[in-house]
């Protein structure tokens, strides 16, 4: 079934190279289910001259060779392809489980979150770890993924002072989402655990474990699980999990 014609995106130019295609100004899985069926249809269609396809919360970056194709040659073409995005589109996904150590030493904020949630911190990590959240997109930092949503009871606002350094596999949450850390960098995020597993691997191709569109389940391992992680315990989780 093909989307109402007030939900087709509107578009605008980002520089000579790139346009947007905006979407409803919300965050939404049905929105980009429909991001993800525009992107389909898109490769579908094997445009010359597009080069890349970025999806975010609301809107898809098509990046273009102006020397392939013209600005108002693009929009042509995604006006005719916009008529057969669809709720139905089947697209490719996956769910991957991730192993998390929460709380203690590796989740600095989680009693912090109990108290304001009016839980104990062991209802936390059960409400954490108790559904699947949807990989919206992928940005901020390379292979960083912005997951949702999070329990109604855990949704807060950013820390009123960021940390300078958070590091790599760490485990964060704030307002409805949930993001994993790629590499060591500053956040305002709620750190909530740390996970061991490579997310984001430059050498690996493709780099990125997750993509706009997969799933990621938190499942809760001890500290000396993730403290003996190596090679050969990647590929027996992944071997029991994420095949």
């Amino acid at each position: 079934m093909s989307i109402e014609n007030n939900q087709y995106p509107s578009y605008y130019p980002m520089g000579d190279r790139a346009i947007v295609a905006q979407f409803e100004n919300i965050i939404s899985i049905d929105v980009s289910r429909k991001i993800q069926s525009f992107l389909y249809m898109i490769k579908k269609q094997d445009i010359k001259g597009v080069i890349e396809l970025l999806p975010a919360y609301n809107n898809l970056t098509i990046v273009y060779n102006p020397v392939i194709i013209k600005y108002d040659e693009l929009i042509m073409e995604l006006k005719k392809i916009e008529k057969d995005i669809s709720h139905d589109v089947k697209i490719e996904s996956k769910t991957v489980h991730i192993p998390v150590a929460f709380g203690g030493e590796y989740g600095l904020d989680i009693d912090e979150i109990a108290e304001r949630a009016d839980l104990t911190s062991t209802e936390v990590i059960k409400k954490l770890q108790s559904k699947s959240y949807y990989v919206y997109m992928i940005g901020f930092i390379a292979g960083y993924p912005y997951c949702g949503n999070i329990d109604e009871k855990l949704r807060f606002k950013r820390r009123s002072n960021p940390r300078m350094s958070v590091k790599k596999g760490t485990v964060q949450i704030a307002d409805k989402q949930v993001g994993i850390f790629t590499m060591d960098a500053p956040s305002g995020w709620h750190i909530v655990g740390w996970t061991p597993m490579e997310v984001f691997n430059p050498d690996h191709l493709p780099p990125g474990l997750l993509s706009a569109g997969d799933y990621v389940k938190l499942e809760p391992v001890s500290s000396d699980f993730v403290k003996s992680w190596d090679k050969e315990k990647e590929k027996e989780w992944n071997s029991n999990w994420n095949m």
